[in-house]
């Protein structure tokens, strides 16, 4: 019995090891700030969860967020289409008015623009 206890902690004890190591730790280690959330202040950014599944992340947002654009050259990240009337994407080739991507994380569906037309379309997770 005594040889079944100690196993059984030795076991729970490795598999806490194993699954603190594949979380790294990006937020408040104890109550003070770790590296990695450091890191991410130093850039301009905050740590958020983006995606579909949700992983914690730095975000730094762009200067030029929202204006105007026609050309990804237009813009520190890619200018993006903005969606019709209808809430749909305009399709590729189409004229549309497009503005200056909002962050580095880019997720979720988005047409890119090149001399005002959509030159590609894509889905990101």
């Amino acid at each position: 019995m005594g040889r079944i206890r100690i196993s059984i902690g030795l076991m729970g004890a490795a598999l806490a090891l194993v699954v603190s190591g594949c979380v790294p730790q990006i937020g408040l280690v104890d109550g003070v700030p770790s590296a990695e959330l450091n890191r991410c202040a130093r850039q301009g950014g905050s740590l958020q969860a983006r995606g579909r599944a949700q992983t914690v992340m730095c975000v730094v947002p762009y200067a030029d967020a929202g204006k105007s654009c026609s050309s990804n050259k237009d813009c520190q990240g890619r200018c993006l289409a903005q969606p019709g009337k209808d809430g749909n994407l305009p399709l590729d080739e189409q004229k549309a008015p497009g503005r200056c991507q909002a962050d580095d994380k880019l997720f979720g569906c988005f047409a890119e623009l090149e001399g005002g037309k959509v030159v590609r379309s894509m889905c990101i997770d």
